[in-house]
């Protein structure tokens, strides 16, 4: 009978150590560990997302003020090209 006791404090002893590693590595409950992982990985992908968009609109944007500066430059020139063939 006293090996029976041991054995079953032996166990106790592991089974109790086992769920505070478990407790200590990943936190007390297993489904609010998966939520909390799975909402960090949906944030973290969200922010990815609007970062990348921002800077596709950023370059976009940057793009069009060029062309269209590049545009009035080049205005002033065909016109002044037009009144000096016109003029000949």
């Amino acid at each position: 009978m006293a090996e029976d006791y041991d054995s079953r404090l032996l166990e106790s002893a592991r089974a109790r150590k086992h769920r505070l590693d478990d407790s200590l590595l990943f936190g007390q409950n297993p489904q609010e560990r998966t939520y909390k992982t799975a909402t960090a990985r949906l944030m973290q992908s969200l922010l990815i997302a609007a970062l990348i968009a921002a800077i596709c609109v950023g370059f976009s944007f940057v793009q069009q003020l060029l062309s269209e500066q590049a545009a009035k430059q080049a205005m002033p020139s065909a016109v002044a090209v037009k009144l000096i063939e016109g003029s000949l």
